[in-house]
């Protein structure tokens, strides 16, 4: 059997596994890739050569990339703008979204918005009660369009564009190709809008982010912090002005549990200043008689003071549970005790629904809540003996919008998009460049940065390129695009487009479009020139056929992207991706020449 055969055979297989949809995803795509090397068709240094692919090691550079604009708030703070734009209604999210990722595709391609966006829409989902298999797809969907708006969609424009160059002499402009790709994008908003609620499958994502907009005052609430806490001050005109936190003269029960300065931020070892306010726990009338004493004002604090003083920019708070067999078990604690590591404060202590004022030793299933640096409460929670019920990282990224770091975080991200759009940088060296930056400048830890990467994603990309390359390789694909061309013959140039696109449509279910791109300029060049008209509009066609990859997810990385954050199958790609599909049929034969006549 010839090498064409067997790599056909190989080409099916894989297919016909991923519809069935009972393996994992990688393990099929990397059994494809070794097959080829088990059956001659490649040589070993072929088979995992993708691993090293500039765009492999972009997608992964991206999800650390991604990661730390959570980590920073920037995205929290996307989210409310979006949350601002969006007003509840779910159809004014899958538009925006759509339109949000189309737009970034220029500037950082599809894999970027994708990455970008993601985390955005799926917690903005959460909080609408939808599930986000219901916007990821479309999304990913219109990144096709969006590669087509300039020059920089995608890196498949660039071969267009010096092809366009060469054989009719015509330089495509930075934005020339939104003549088709607006009409794209539009045509695509529309066909989700109406196909959207029968077409794509609502999923349930396999982990969901948690809506905490409300996190503080259910704390609050549950450890009934208004009740027994009062805020004493200011300090101006007292007799503790000057005295250190630790010298404070509080007894009768009383406990310190933060200094508030001036801009609202939580203070606890340096010496009292005029304009600082003492936040403390106990009875009301031991909290009267120690402000009457030292010249202090009494305000009970209400529950959205309580609960804006637990959460800022700098300080956040975490919920801790005493598991059985803990090492803390039996260890002395009470209210406003300062614990390690860091400057931690212990704002409340619970045992079986109860608050417990004083000192008291630790049982089993004891409740803590702990306050302090979001830097302390990281340390805190990676120390054994307890379970941390929401995670400060978790209650940072939604909470605290463009929080410690942010602005580093933008400069970088700012960087990287134009390095990219100037095309000063390659697009894997410009991300794996934004990674280090976020790396080097404490952003994010290393464990986070890896714990980020969708490793699932990363292994199935770089697992089809060997697909890819035999296809070149044993010249099957050249075989079967001179095939389809001769079937075409003499007939109209319209046919011809339409031939070049089920052709590239087809081939683009495993090969990338770039690959696709390269497979079939020359047919579509040399088919133009037997027809006697210009081959600009049948390159152009085939720039918008590359960019209709909706029929699996392993088509483009952006389908590949949203899956596992999804729950998307397989199958669940064609039904919306055919009607897309045979829209962008129309654009490329119908529109394109007009706009590029032959």
């Amino acid at each position: 059997m010839s090498d064409i055969s067997l790599l056909l055979l190989i080409v099916l297989a894989t297919i016909g596994l991923f519809i069935w949809n009972r393996l994992p995803l990688v393990v099929v795509a990397m059994g494809s890739a070794l097959s080829l090397y088990l059956t001659g068709i490649l040589s070993l240094d072929h088979i995992f050569v993708g691993f090293g692919d500039p765009v492999v090691v972009f997608v992964a550079a991206l999800f650390i990339v991604t990661a730390g604009l959570e980590a920073t708030g920037v995205t929290a703070w996307m989210g409310q703008q979006f949350e601002r734009l969006v007003a509840g209604s779910s159809r004014r999210l899958l538009v925006i979204g759509m339109l949000a990722v189309a737009a970034l595709c220029p500037l950082i391609n599809s894999s970027g918005a994708i990455g970008t966006l993601m985390p955005v829409v799926m917690l903005i989902a959460v909080r609408l009660r939808e599930q986000p298999s219901q916007f990821l797809l479309p999304m990913a969907f219109s990144s096709g369009a969006g590669s087509h708006l300039a020059l920089t969609g995608a890196p498949k424009n660039v071969l267009i564009a010096n092809s366009a160059l060469d054989y009719t002499g015509h330089a495509i402009g930075f934005f020339e190709f939104a003549w088709a790709g607006v009409p794209l994008l539009a045509g695509t908003i529309v066909i989700v809008l109406l196909l959207r609620s029968r077409l794509v499958p609502a999923r349930i994502a396999p982990r969901l982010p948690r809506d905490l907009r409300r996190h503080a005052e259910t704390l609050v609430q549950q450890y009934r912090l208004t009740s027994d806490t009062f805020v004493l001050g200011p300090v101006r005109g007292s007799a503790l002005a000057g005295t250190r936190v630790e010298e404070l003269p509080l007894e009768g029960g009383l406990r310190l549990i933060s200094v508030i300065g001036p801009a609202g931020t939580p203070r606890r070892r340096e010496a009292l200043r005029a304009s600082d306010r003492l936040v403390v726990r106990g009875s009301s009338e031991k909290a009267h008689d120690f402000a009457s004493r030292q010249g202090l004002k009494v305000v009970a604090l209400s529950g959205a003071e309580a609960a804006g003083g637990l959460i800022d920019r700098s300080t956040g708070v975490v919920e801790a549970v005493i598991p059985l067999r803990s090492s803390l078990i039996g260890q002395p604690i009470f209210p406003g005790m300062v614990i390690t590591p860091g400057d931690l404060v212990v704002m409340a202590i619970q045992r079986h629904g109860e608050n417990l004022i004083g000192e008291v030793t630790l049982h089993a299933g004891d409740h803590l809540l702990i306050q302090g640096p979001w830097t302390a409460l990281r340390q805190y929670e990676a120390r054994e003996g307890v379970l941390i019920v929401d995670r400060s990282d978790s209650v940072r990224r939604q909470l605290v919008p463009l929080g410690v770091g942010a602005n580093a975080m933008l400069l970088i991200v700012a960087a990287m998009v134009i390095a990219i759009a100037s095309g000063a940088l390659a697009p894997s060296v410009a991300a794996v460049l934004a990674a280090g930056a976020i790396l080097l400048l404490n952003l994010l830890s290393v464990e986070d940065a890896f714990r980020a990467i969708n490793w699932t994603t990363v292994v199935l990309i770089a697992a089809m390129f060997p697909l890819s390359a035999a296809l070149v390789e044993t010249g099957a694909a050249q075989l079967i695009a001179h095939h389809v061309v001769e079937v075409v013959g003499a007939a109209s140039p319209r046919l011809l487009l339409a031939m070049i696109f089920i052709l590239a449509v087809v081939m683009g279910i495993v090969v990338s479009n770039t690959a696709t791109t390269m497979i079939l300029l020359p047919v579509a060049v040399m088919a133009a020139n037997a027809f006697g008209v210009s081959p600009l509009p049948a390159i152009m066609a085939l720039s918008v056929a590359t960019s209709a990859s909706f029929l699996t997810p392993v088509s483009t990385t952006s389908n590949t992207m949203v899956m596992g954050p999804a729950g998307y199958r397989f199958s669940d790609y064609w039904p919306l991706g055919l009607p897309l599909t045979v829209w962008y049929f129309v654009v490329a034969v119908w529109l394109v020449p007009l706009i590029w006549p032959f």
